[in-house]
């Protein structure tokens, strides 16, 4: 991880700094920093308690929810101006889950401690925080629900998109079966189908994206059972009410 002043990023992305303004209070933007995570990095382990509020700015992050047995199950996605660590703010979740970075990955880190203060009694801030939570349990459910309406193709295409890094689909396939909600053998009959359609090559353990318009055809149904079924947020950050 490297960490960056706020100031000199600013400097670099006026634009974005107002942006955040537009979020959080200009006190504590004094206490925050910029972090920037490699692929694969782990911005956020279960193990370990939760120091910062992050906001996502650039990259792409996958959430783990990780169970007893220490087995770990793919929930989420995070893109650009997602959260992490908002339940941690608000105390509705006592153990945090596994954060890893899909791509490069640059974000927004507000202390913790800091945020808590400030934060929880800023109307402006909770306002936009309880919209974004509402848009996040929808997309959550919209995903179980795509499960059961959609073919596997469909799906699998979707997730192949959204976890993709520089061309390269190379997740666990369990655990990609397990997310999907698919055997390991359904999934592997699916993946062959792909490559004999021109849409991947398998290139040692990994599958390389050949035809990424073709994947972005059968995904666009699932994505339309998005955009059908809910009145999302529009993730983006000034979206808030503007702070006086």
């Amino acid at each position: 991880m490297e960490k960056i002043r706020l100031k000199e990023y600013a400097a670099q992305s006026v634009d974005r700094y107002r942006s955040m303004q537009a979020i959080f209070p200009e006190a504590l933007l004094h206490q925050a920093y910029i972090c920037k995570f490699s692929c694969n990095e782990y911005i956020v382990r279960f193990d370990e308690d939760i120091r910062c509020l992050f906001l996502l700015l650039d990259g792409r992050a996958k959430i783990y929810l990780v169970h007893e047995n220490g087995k770990r199950a793919l929930i989420q996605f995070l893109g650009k101006n997602d959260f992490i660590g908002e339940l941690s703010l608000i105390e509705a979740e006592e153990h945090s889950k596994d954060v890893v970075a899909i791509n490069d990955y640059t974000c927004l880190a507000i202390p913790l401690a800091s945020a808590k203060k400030q934060l929880l009694e800023d109307n402006a801030f909770l306002l936009h925080l309880s919209k974004y939570l509402g848009d996040k349990l929808l997309k959550r459910t919209e995903h179980y629900t795509a499960m059961q309406d959609y073919e596997l193709k469909n799906r699998l295409a979707k997730y192949i998109l959204q976890i993709e890094n520089n061309g390269y689909f190379q997740e666990k396939l369990t655990e990609t079966a397990e997310y999907v909600g698919v055997s390991y053998r359904h999934l592997l009959y699916t993946l062959n189908k792909f490559r004999e359609e021109g849409l991947l090559e398998k290139r040692g353990r990994q599958y390389f994206i050949v035809s990424k318009e073709a994947l972005e055809k059968l995904s666009l149904k699932t994505n339309r059972c998005t955009n059908q079924n809910s009145h999302s947020v529009k993730q983006t950050i000034p979206s808030t009410t503007p702070r006086l």
